[in-house]
């Protein structure tokens, strides 16, 4: 009786795990941003997390750890295939994303201010706030929580799912266009209505839509779907950095800070972020980043052979001295 019992929990849970292995990645996919975009919204609007030291932690860190346990039990080898967890090309992912996070958040968020006040309007201040100083580390766990979070969701499996029924480059705009009306809530929560609520409803989504076209040319072309590592470096960087760093006296607001009370300014910034998108997209839909990696190992091979020429010919000069 009880080896009957313990066979029919065995069977059980093998349908279980082959039904949920066998649903389509694109049900899976609205599966999860449903549990993502509802917690959200309940972070945001309901609890009003975004004003608390906290932020809306929960509504990133959860719906992460559901993704990853799901697919952990049920689809553990798409792990690094679908949501992009895996490390190749770590070490190269890991430089590629710091140079083009600083590229991004000193070119931008640093850039258009300083380019502002030094040659538009010398009479704007330039000086350096930082933010939440005594939370710096904890904003740091919160932005990569963050982009763990929304890289695996929208990078990940959203691309990964609309690729099994659209081209790859459709994916990435469909995938970046949901991750725009993503950010769309933050105007509102910080009280805005009518035509400005509208206008900066717009620019956010539109500004987000770029970035999630921008990091999904990353995942898809320029690393080949291999692994998310570097989307995920250069997403927390450039929230961190934008969020608790600033220059000049501009508002500060809950969640992407693209609201700008000088119009001078927010041109500047607009160009500066055009001036920093469009090369640097540029390079990562012609390149890969095993090409990278290896012109990276040719130029250190070529500076060694340079290093061990010059100790040869000193170890020369030094024999020849002693035998004078």
């Amino acid at each position: 009786m009880a080896t009957t019992q313990v066979q029919e929990i065995i069977e059980s849970e093998q349908v279980e795990t082959s039904a949920w292995s066998s649903v389509g990645l694109l049900r899976i996919a609205g599966i999860m941003l449903t549990i993502a975009a509802i917690w959200r919204l309940v972070d945001q609007f309901v609890l009003g997390l975004g004003n608390t030291w906290m932020n809306i932690l929960p509504s990133k860190l959860f719906p992460f750890l559901i993704i990853l346990g799901f697919f952990w039990k049920y689809r553990p080898r798409e792990i690094a295939s679908v949501l992009g967890l895996s490390k190749a090309n770590f070490r190269a992912q890991l430089a590629v994303g710091l140079f083009i996070g600083m590229a991004i958040s000193l070119g931008i968020d640093f850039g258009g201010t300083i380019v502002y006040g030094l040659l538009i309007d010398p009479t704007y201040p330039l000086q350096l706030h930082i933010l939440n100083e005594e939370l710096l580390g904890y904003m740091l766990f919160f932005f990569l929580t963050n982009a763990a979070l929304e890289e695996t969701l929208f990078r990940g499996l959203l691309i990964n799912a609309l690729k099994t029924c659209q081209t790859p480059n459709r994916a990435i705009l469909s995938s970046a266009i949901v991750f725009g009306i993503w950010h769309a809530g933050w105007p509102l929560v910080n009280g805005s209505a009518g035509s400005d609520a509208m206008n900066q409803i717009a620019s956010m989504v539109f500004f987000t839509t770029i970035l999630g076209i921008f990091l999904g040319v990353y995942y898809e072309r320029f690393n080949s779907g291999q692994s998310l590592v570097g989307p995920i470096v250069i997403h927390t960087m450039f929230n961190y950095v934008s969020e608790c760093f600033k220059i000049g006296p501009e508002p500060i607001i809950q969640g992407p800070d693209l609201i700008f009370s000088n119009s001078g300014l927010m041109t500047t910034t607009l160009l500066m972020f055009f001036l920093i998108f469009i090369p640097l997209g540029l390079f990562l839909w012609k390149f890969k980043i095993e090409q990278v990696s290896r012109m990276w190992h040719r130029l250190i091979g070529k500076e060694n052979d340079e290093e061990q020429k010059h100790s040869e010919n000193e170890i020369i000069t030094s024999k020849n001295d002693n035998e004078v």
